[in-house]
């Protein structure tokens, strides 16, 4: 069954949807639509869609907290978004093309008969057939472009921090958008299946990446901003070099294995007790000794570790989430809050002020 998701304010409206005789039908061996989830107002609706997949979205226009432009405008950023409609019973011209612009799938006016709902899912069945199509298509020519193979050279050059992958993946993309061979309609499309092949193998030997930038970070394109071949390839290149220089600076390398351990350990820990006594007891270890196998072997010392992964984290919580500056110190286990600025300006580059007044959160990053 193809999922959908209906964003609906008024009950009577939603339930009158609903009660129309199209739903979880089969037609023609073709699969049916079932209504798996609804949202009342834009914002919901928003948070639903980063969590799970739908194939279709029916949605209202007039939304509260977000309306339904904006959430298509921030559908459209996700790979391979779902089909979005609105429904309404009124519209402005300029607001429905707006709407077809960002890539709104069609327009029903309200109230929306049976009729309207059937035509509605047969246009929307051979659009998503015809997207699975390509989809299947992409993947047979990605397999002769590069192998899984390939995706692990590069992922152990990222692996040992060997700058040469970058300049590697930049030729690897370029070669797609030049390559001699007529067959190859979809070089954006294969640029895109390398790039989050490449993300998906990192975030899936580190883990803990995940809680210094979300992997959303990485599936957000909006294909609108990007108008040519050179655009895709710089995209592409630029964001991974920016995962690549954020894993290179929270994972130094260091002499000694306990202390890989002990490192990682607090890479996926960044906001329990940290303190030098504490972490040797997990490990059972004499506090001095580790103290001084950290002086000898590592190229920070302990505390500035630390520092370095609390910071990080921060960064994070400041960009994704409604926690206060203070909760964030506390959270982290920061009792003085201007010690915790002053860190933060220190290690960062910038106060926590500035982050927030430039808008440089990840999801309005400029690369």
């Amino acid at each position: 069954m193809y999922k959908v998701l209906i964003v609906e304010p008024q009950e009577f409206s939603l339930a009158a949807l609903l009660n129309l005789p199209v739903w979880e039908k089969e037609t023609e061996g073709h699969e049916g639509f079932e209504c798996v989830d609804t949202a009342a107002n834009g914002q919901d609706a928003l948070e639903l869609v980063r969590n799970h997949h739908y194939d279709l979205i029916l949605t209202e226009i007039n939304l509260t907290l977000c309306d339904g432009l904006q959430l298509l405008k921030q559908i459209h950023v996700n790979n391979q978004p779902p089909l979005v409609v609105f429904i309404s019973d009124i519209v402005t011209f300029s607001y429905a093309r707006e709407g077809f612009i960002y890539g709104a799938f069609d327009y029903l006016p309200k109230p929306v008969s049976q009729q309207d709902m059937e035509n509605l899912f047969s246009r929307a069945t051979n659009e998503l057939e015809r997207i699975k199509k390509q989809q299947l298509s992409i993947m047979s020519l990605a397999n002769v472009h590069f192998n899984p193979e390939q995706i692990n050279r590069l992922l152990d050059s990222f692996d040992h921090r060997n700058q040469k992958v970058l300049s590697n993946i930049q030729l690897m993309i370029r070669s797609l958008y030049n390559s001699p061979n007529k067959n190859d309609k979809h070089p954006d499309l294969l640029a895109n299946k390398l790039y989050l092949s490449l993300v998906e193998g990192i975030y899936a030997r580190h883990e803990w990446i995940q809680l210094y930038i979300p992997r959303s970070f990485y599936e957000q394109i909006d294909y609108l901003e990007l108008a040519n071949p050179d655009d895709f390839a710089e995209f592409y290149v630029r964001k991974f070099t920016y995962l690549f220089d954020k894993y290179c600076v929270l994972n130094p390398k260091f002499e000694d294995k306990t202390l890989v351990k002990i490192y990682t350990y607090l890479l996926e820990h960044p906001e329990e007790n940290l303190k030098l006594t504490a972490i040797a007891d997990l490990f059972y270890l004499n506090h001095t000794y580790l103290s001084n196998l950290f002086s000898k072997k590592s190229p920070l010392r302990y505390s500035q570790l630390v520092s370095l992964v609390k910071m990080h984290r921060a960064e994070y919580l400041i960009n994704y989430t409604d926690l206060s500056f203070e909760d964030i110190a506390s959270q982290l286990r920061y009792k003085d809050f201007h010690y915790f600025l002053k860190l933060f300006k220190e290690i960062m580059g910038k106060s926590v002020n500035e982050y927030i007044r430039n808008d440089d959160s990840f999801d309005n990053y400029t690369i």
